[in-house]
C-alpha cells in the first residue's frame, strides 16, 4: 500500500484563560523577589533577625526566577501533534511524548466531529479523562471523536474537525476497515432513527 499522508496539525496552547494567570503569577513572583533581594543587597535592610546571607538571597532568588522561567518556556513549547497516513493515526504531545504514539484504530463503530465542553466533560486542556474514554486537546472546544465497540471512547481536539474526520475515515478506508462517519449515522429525531422496546 502506497503511503500517503491525509492530514497534520500541529497545536500549542493559546486560550487567555490559561496565558493571563501564568504570566500574572510569573511577574507577581518575579517582582517579589526582585524586591526582596533589592530591599536586602542594595538597602542592606535585612528580613527578621535572621536573616540569609545577600549571596544565598542572590542564589535562591535566582534559581526560583529561572524556574519559573523555564516553566513558562515549558508550557510554550507544549504541542500536540496529529497525523492520519495509510499507516493509521498517529499522536504525539510534546515534549511530554517523547515518540509519537500510534492510536489503535481496531473495533471502531463510528467517527464523527464534535464540539464539546473541555472543562465540564474532561477537566480541562491537556492529556484528560472523562467518562469512559480519554481526550487530547490543547485549544478551543472542537474535536472528533473515536467511538469503540467497548464503549471506551478517544477525543482529538482540533481546529479542523471536518477536515480530520475524513482523514480517518479515508485512512480507515485506505486499510479495508469500515468506520461510520458522523454524517453517516441515522437522525436520532426521525422516525427511523432508534427502536422503541
Amino acid at each position: 500500500m502506497e503511503y500517503q499522508l491525509f492530514f497534520r496539525e500541529d497545536q500549542r496552547f493559546r486560550s487567555p484563560f490559561l496565558w493571563i494567570p501564568l504570566f500574572g503569577a510569573t511577574a507577581f513572583c518575579c517582582g517579589t523577589i526582585l524586591w526582596m533581594i533589592g530591599r536586602q543587597v542594595i538597602q542592606d535592610i535585612p528580613f527578621g533577625d535572621d536573616a540569609m546571607s545577600n549571596s544565598q538571597m542572590l542564589v535562591l532568588g535566582g534559581m526560583v526566577i529561572l524556574l519559573d522561567v523555564l516553566f513558562l518556556l515549558f508550557m510554550a513549547s507544549l504541542t500536540l501533534q496529529t497525523e492520519v497516513t495509510t499507516e493509521g493515526l498517529f499522536i504525539r504531545f510534546k515534549p511530554i511524548h517523547r515518540k509519537t504514539r500510534r492510536i489503535d484504530m481496531e473495533d471502531v463503530v463510528s467517527i464523527g466531529a464534535v464540539e464539546y465542553r473541555p472543562a465540564m466533560e474532561y477537566g480541562g486542556w491537556g492529556i484528560r479523562y472523562g467518562r469512559n474514554g480519554r481526550a487530547y486537546n490543547v485549544t478551543g472546544n472542537l474535536g472528533v471523536r473515536i467511538d469503540y465497540s467497548n464503549g471506551y471512547h478517544l477525543l482529538i481536539g482540533t481546529c479542523y474537525p471536518q477536515e480530520l474526520e475524513a482523514a480517518l475515515v479515508a485512512m480507515m478506508a485506505a486499510q479495508g476497515k469500515e468506520a461510520v462517519s458522523s454524517d453517516d449515522l441515522p437522525d436520532e429525531n426521525s422516525d427511523h432513527g432508534s427502536d422503541e422496546a
